[in-house]
């Protein structure tokens, strides 16, 4: 059974066991709302953390509802500009476009990558609701609940805020609410981006498999997922480029020695199908290159550190921007409310004008995206 059947099994299973569990269990008593393809699960425990941080620290979080106004307000401009930018390039087919997909496992998303993704979604929800919590808190607007939740494959995240308390607010306290969790999160992008700079060496010293092709050369070596092959006869394998350049000078049928974070496998090259003349070893693309840790931790558990950060640094900052677009539902939506309140005495007539842009905007390109 391959990997997207299997996933489509596990989901399915896991909803109907969900569904099933909630109709003979008394989920509700325990903060839990389960009904088909949707899960939402009140936390009693994350809404004190919120108010016991709130209560320690306030000169930081006053600082940092200040702070995050600005960032807010940048992530919006930079959010619009770079999807313009973007949607330009992909249209005068200048080549300097960036594919923007929406996340789907088995589709747009490899399912070797989705441990790696679930991790830093969660941990990026928890950073952006408790940051929208503690400063709701901070400017005394009142928690009535937080959580998680679930819709089908996706993960969300909720701090319910009492919004009498919050219509009550001026524009400016409003601000600070709705682009805490944006902000908070593309400062812990920096944080994690910084230990990604201390804890890994910057120049890569060999390519991590992770596909490699059925019964090819490294298939049938037994070289595969996670293994790093560090040099091939002798020849450092440091980027992609060293790859392509010394598999250019073998032929089909030639026994190299392939140097592993597993120790050394002799293999003959098989010719490629696509290409009669030239030889491969059965890497399959994607594969990354393997940044040592300066922890001592080996191969394996450095790659896997690697990706933790590396994806959690990703979904942060992608967050951070994509939410501060001016879509209803976002929470740029709310705060370029507020913030046309202050600017303009028809905000509501600019409002809609920006909400139609960046619904286009985000439309246009994910369909670029997936012709490229």
């Amino acid at each position: 059974m391959s990997e997207e059947y299997l996933f489509i099994l596990l989901f399915l299973v896991f909803w109907l066991a969900t569904y099933i569990l909630s109709k003979i269990l008394p989920l509700k008593k325990y903060g839990l709302e389960v009904k088909p393809l949707f899960l939402r699960y009140e936390s009693n425990i994350f809404k004190r953390f919120i108010y016991k941080c709130s209560s320690r620290w306030r000169a930081l979080w006053r600082t940092l509802s200040i702070l995050s106004v600005f960032l807010g307000f940048m992530l919006m401009f930079f959010a619009m500009a770079f999807l313009s930018w973007n949607l330009f390039e992909a249209l005068s087919l200048s080549g300097g476009k960036t594919a923007v997909m929406p996340v789907i496992p088995g589709l747009t998303l490899r399912l070797y990558w989705l441990p790696y993704f679930t991790i830093a979604v969660v941990a990026t929800l928890l950073i952006h609701e408790a940051a929208h919590g503690i400063l709701a808190l901070t400017e005394g607007v009142s928690i009535k609940s937080a959580g998680a939740m679930a819709l089908a494959i996706f993960i969300g995240g909720f701090v319910e805020v009492d919004e009498d308390d919050l219509n009550k607010m001026p524009a400016p306290s409003r601000m600070k609410i709705f682009s805490a969790g944006s902000s908070s999160n593309i400062l812990s992008g920096l944080i994690v981006f910084l230990m990604l700079s201390a804890v890994f060496v910057q120049s890569p010293s060999g390519i991590v498999v992770l596909e490699v092709s059925n019964g090819g050369p490294l298939d049938k070596a037994g070289i595969g997922r996670w293994d790093v092959i560090h040099a091939l006869n002798g020849t450092l394998m440091r980027s992609d480029r060293d790859l392509v350049e010394f598999m250019s000078n073998v032929k089909p049928g030639d026994r190299i020695v392939v140097s592993t974070s597993r120790g050394n496998f002799t293999i003959t090259v098989s010719r490629n199908p696509l290409d009669p003349d030239r030889a491969i070893i059965g890497i399959m693309y994607p594969y990354m290159l393997y940044y040592p840790s300066r922890l001592g931790l080996g191969c394996f558990w450095d790659i896997q550190v690697y990706l933790v950060l590396n994806w959690l640094l990703l979904v942060l900052v992608n967050l951070a921007v994509l939410n501060m677009l001016p879509i209803p539902l976002f929470d740029g939506d709310r705060f370029l409310q507020c913030l046309l309140e202050l600017l303009s005495s028809r905000s509501s007539y600019l409002k809609k004008f920006f909400n139609i842009f960046s619904i286009f905007l985000i439309v246009a390109n994910i369909t670029v995206g997936l012709r490229l």
